[in-house]
């Protein structure tokens, strides 16, 4: 009885033994699985990452920025990387050298991603940054619900589709997307006069322009057409999802043609 009662606490320590180190070794193959905090650059980046899956988001440009690309970081910002697993940036953003440079020398992940409001490429981006943090599972869900919203949407949009838009160079995926039939693309830079004359040459129903920074109501004036700002960034009438970036486009072109919400 005593050779079996030794046995046992032989095999029981053994046990123990293999499952602290099974527990060990996931805790070192998915280092954000315990946290998964992530510090985004912009509100566009931390909703990928909310998407993504990560349980604390920390954004760095200021809700109410303006322009969120041209934001420049404070030394009270460099806090928010404090614990952060993830770094999730644009690489267009003012504060890229210094963030990326941060994030290096405290040895955080960092993760670039293309911020296109396209369906197909924000849908890429989530699994990319769900790569990261070992959250592909939470990412598909979030995607299931994410085509759903869209399919919804997209239905709203009929009255819209094919109406022929004058579209700012960042508006063009979105305007794709609703139906819009663009006759030409603002491009980046200075709005010239040559670019003003052949917008308004393309007699264009409707001007779709970038709320966060706005060049092309010249053109809607002189063109006689409809105007509407659409949002790259969350946090415009309290947006903060990717859905809630495509919901508040639609809205705003469904408005702009007097079309029912």
């Amino acid at each position: 009885m005593q050779k079996f009662c030794r046995q046992t606490r032989s095999l029981n320590a053994i046990l123990v033994t293999i499952l602290a180190g099974a527990v060990l070794l996931v805790m070192a193959a998915s280092p954000c699985a315990a946290g998964q905090i992530v510090v985004a650059s912009t509100s566009l980046t931390g909703a990928i990452a909310h998407a993504a899956g990560a349980k604390e988001v920390r954004v760095l440009t200021p809700a109410d920025a303006s322009h969120p690309p041209e934001y420049d970081l404070k030394p009270a910002d460099l806090l928010k990387l404090e614990g952060a697993d993830v770094v999730v940036y644009a690489g267009y953003e003012r504060m890229v050298s210094r963030l990326v440079e941060t994030s290096r020398n405290k040895q955080i992940v960092a993760v670039q991603v293309d911020t296109t409001l396209s369906p197909e490429n924000i849908i890429a981006q989530v699994h990319k940054v769900a790569g990261a943090l070992k959250t592909e599972r939470e990412a598909g869900s979030w995607e299931k619900g994410f085509l759903q919203k869209l399919t919804s949407l997209k239905g709203k949009l009929a009255p819209v589709a094919g109406k022929r838009a004058v579209v700012h160079f960042h508006a063009r995926p979105f305007a794709a997307w609703a139906g819009l039939t663009v006759v030409q693309v603002i491009p980046l830079g200075e709005m010239t006069p040559r670019v003003i004359a052949d917008s308004i040459a393309q007699k264009p129903e409707v001007v779709v322009d970038i709320l966060h920074a706005p060049v092309a109501k010249t053109i809607a004036d002189n063109a006689n057409c409809r105007y509407v700002q659409l949002i790259n960034f969350p946090g415009v009438d309290k947006t903060a999802s990717l859905e809630d970036i495509f919901e508040y486009n639609t809205n705003q072109l469904l408005k702009a043609f007097g079309s029912k919400q």
